[in-house]
């Protein structure tokens, strides 16, 4: 998608997503990409890296850019329903999640 960017990047994050599940819950790491058009989402468990997730936004640019710490929890809703997005527990430090590019960048 050529016109796509990044608009979040949180690390480690926590997901409930619309049919219940939970990411990064139980110790396992995951850091959430939230693009101008999708949602995407990685798990380190045990130094293994697996995609775990990649809807797309409800509706495209619907999720305000920002570069800074998340603050709470922030709702986002895609092609599945409603995504809420918190930080994870502790900082990341280790995992080999921090190594990964966001998908698109932040200025194109």
């Amino acid at each position: 998608m050529q016109d796509e960017r990044l608009r979040r990047d949180v690390m480690p994050a926590e997901v409930a997503l619309a049919d219940g599940t939970v990411l990064g819950a139980r110790g396992h790491k995951v850091r959430l990409f939230v693009t101008s058009h999708r949602v995407v989402a990685w798990r380190d468990i045990n130094g293994s890296i697996e995609q775990v997730l990649d809807v797309p936004l409800a509706e495209p640019w619907s999720v305000e850019a920002h570069r800074g710490t998340l603050p709470g929890t922030l709702e986002v809703e895609t092609a599945d329903g409603t995504a809420y997005v918190s930080r994870g527990y502790g900082c990341g430090c280790g995992s080999a999640l921090l190594a990964l590019a966001p998908p698109v960048s932040w200025t194109g």
